[in-house]
């Protein structure tokens, strides 16, 4: 396997009519890599990508290609609830300057292991771009077997596997199992799992909290690199208790949109973004706002 480092799987800065701002884009993916970021993943589950048409999310990945460092790899997301669509958004990333696709098992209809491989399979022949994987269970309905992940790690078109599946030791065996691809992104997605991740052998992170500040998150990935497991260890912590206080936030209000005002008021409190709420979503509970500050502080702290 090979190294990455700090994947963001960016938020979508919008303006209050729910529009794409290519400005915003352009100014956050800048910011990102100015900060430390390895690459950018554009229309992802964090960047809304199923809620864009597929001419917004050209235009997002576009905006994005525009400003980036070539060598920084461009994700973007192509999920879908069928093989044409998928291929369709592949084929209109590529296009606009994407580099990697990502996907996840589609959509809507319930699959079988053996189904999901094949529509994969089929996905990775005919796909002009490279091929990550995604397995997020939670929005996916269904984990990927880690057989079926093995298999598909092993075609000459996929590069990559992001692991949201919160299973640390399905991971480690991944680690284990494909070690010997010299191409191959094995990537955490869970900021609990992060530092013991790293350590094991990942290649790098994919995690939405690091809009919040993505600096400690960039450290942690270096502390571990560098065998400095005392100052990772309290990243890792801090990182973790922020987890705890996003985990908080949905038990209160267990709404998708509850991320998005905690990333919103982060975004807009550091200046970075003006916006990246859906008109629907509403003004910020005051207990998000509450807790938000509090994930700010921490990870403040966590790297003076």
């Amino acid at each position: 396997m090979k190294d990455l480092g700090v994947l963001v799987p960016m938020v979508t800065p919008c303006g209050k009519n729910g529009k794409a701002d290519l400005v915003g884009v352009k100014n956050l993916a800048n910011y990102m890599c100015d900060n430390g970021a390895s690459s950018i993943f554009v229309c992802g589950s964090t960047g809304r990508g199923p809620w864009f048409s597929v001419d917004e999310q050209a235009r997002i990945c576009k905006a994005t290609a525009d400003v980036i460092d070539q060598k920084k790899v461009l994700f973007c997301g192509c999920m879908a609830n069928g093989i044409d669509d998928m291929l369709e958004k592949a084929d209109r990333m590529a296009d606009a300057g994407g580099q990697a696709a990502v996907v996840t098992a589609p959509g809507y209809f319930s699959y079988n292991q053996d189904e999901i491989k094949r529509v994969f399979l089929e996905f990775a022949d005919r796909c002009k771009l490279p091929v990550m994987i995604y397995d997020i269970p939670d929005f996916a309905g269904t984990k990927l077997d880690t057989s079926l992940v093995s298999d598909l790690a092993h075609h000459e078109n996929v590069i990559g596997f992001k692991d949201s599946s919160s299973d640390i030791e399905r991971f480690k065996d991944l680690i284990n199992m494909l070690n010997d691809v010299k191409d191959l992104y094995l990537l955490q997605g869970k900021e609990r799992l992060l530092a013991e991740s790293i350590s094991a052998g990942a290649s790098g992170l994919v995690v939405s909290l690091v809009h919040i500040n993505p600096v400690p998150f960039v450290r942690l990935y270096e502390y571990v690199k560098a065998d400095k497991s005392e100052e990772a260890g309290k990243l890792q912590a801090a990182i973790s208790e922020v987890f705890d206080l996003v985990m908080g936030c949905f038990q209160k209000r267990p709404e998708f949109s509850t991320l998005m005002h905690i990333l919103n008021y982060c975004l807009k409190s550091n200046e970075v973004a003006d916006n990246i709420l859906m008109p629907h979503e509403g003004v910020c509970p005051g207990f998000i706002e509450t807790e938000s500050k509090k994930m700010m502080r921490l990870l403040s702290e966590a790297i003076r």
